[in-house]
Order: C-alpha cells, then structure tokens, then sequence
C-alpha cells in the first residue's frame, strides 16, 4: 500500500534542505548589508583613494549578491504561491 500524502506540515530532508539553503542566502545578504551601507558612506569621501577603495567593495558585494541570486534561480525550486 502507498504511503500516505504528507501534510502541509511534514516535510521531507529535501524541502528542510531547500529552506535551509534559503535561509542562508537570505542570513549571508543581512551580514552583507552593513558593509554596503559603510563603503556608501565611504564613496562619497573626499579622498580619491577611499572612493575607489569604496567602489571596489561594492562591485565585490554585487558581485556575491548576484552569484546568491543566480545561485537561487537556478539550483532552488521556484517557491509555491502559497510558501
């Protein structure tokens, strides 16, 4: 005899895994939004040094959010309506 349908509350190593997998993208841009607010703040200082020093840890924290994004959209199921 089959199994009995899970209910919404049960789940299955896999959707823990996937919820997991999302937290942690979510948890990693919630560390990463502080150094973007400081090198904001540090791009608009009037040392050409610090802008520029600025600018490259913006392009490199756009860079890993756009890495988490892809990451995301391509190995994570589309979420349900009703997640």
């Amino acid at each position: 005899m089959p199994p009995t349908p899970q209910t919404k509350d049960q789940t299955t190593p896999d959707t823990a895994d996937v919820a997991g997998i999302r937290a942690h993208l979510h948890d990693i841009r919630g560390l990463l939004s502080p150094a973007m607010m400081q090198a904001d703040i540090l791009s608009a200082h009037p040392d050409a040094r610090v802008r520029a020093g600025a600018e490259a840890i913006i392009k490199a924290i756009e860079a890993t959010v756009g890495r988490m994004d892809q990451i995301r959209r391509t190995c994570l199921p589309a979420r349900r309506k009703d997640e």
